[in-house]
């Protein structure tokens, strides 16, 4: 519900509603409080409920453009960068360079990877490494080797 009010916030807004009504009086207040947002949340999901009863399939029609519209918000130039961009890699903002790449996406010009790369399939795939012995040498055992 406010979810740009963190926790210092509510620190001072309890404070000063202590300072304000006073220790008496400040749980009857809260008890209060709380039962009229439980109230505004009845209201809502009631109406909400009322306008699916009422429009059915068509109260869906409704909620697409405040799904794009909320798709929106989120977009913000570095949003934008790292989705279109960079295929969803934001270590470049994050300065978290040893992170893997997202699946689908290629890694970052410069960032080092871990592992092997993988090897591409088909006719163009190069041959796999070869053996540095000499043809027709058998291998050789160590059988005290842990």
């Amino acid at each position: 519900m406010f979810t740009n009010v963190g926790w210092s916030e509510l620190l001072v807004l309890g404070v000063i509603a202590l300072v304000v009504l006073g220790p008496e009086r400040l749980p009857e207040a809260a008890r209060w409080l709380a039962s009229a947002i439980r109230k505004v949340k009845e209201f809502a999901g009631s109406a909400q409920q009322q306008l699916r009863d009422d429009y059915g399939t068509e109260f869906e029609e409704f909620r697409e453009p405040l799904k794009q519209l909320n798709e929106l918000r989120g977009l913000n130039p570095r949003a934008m960068v790292t989705k279109h961009l960079l295929d969803g890699d934001d270590s470049l903002f994050t300065g978290d360079f040893g992170a893997a790449a997202p699946a689908g996406g290629a890694a970052v010009a410069g960032t080092p990877t871990t592992g092997p790369r993988p090897q591409a399939a088909g006719p163009a795939a190069s041959p796999p490494p070869q053996d540095p012995r000499p043809s027709g040498a058998t291998p050789e055992w160590d059988p005290d080797a842990t």
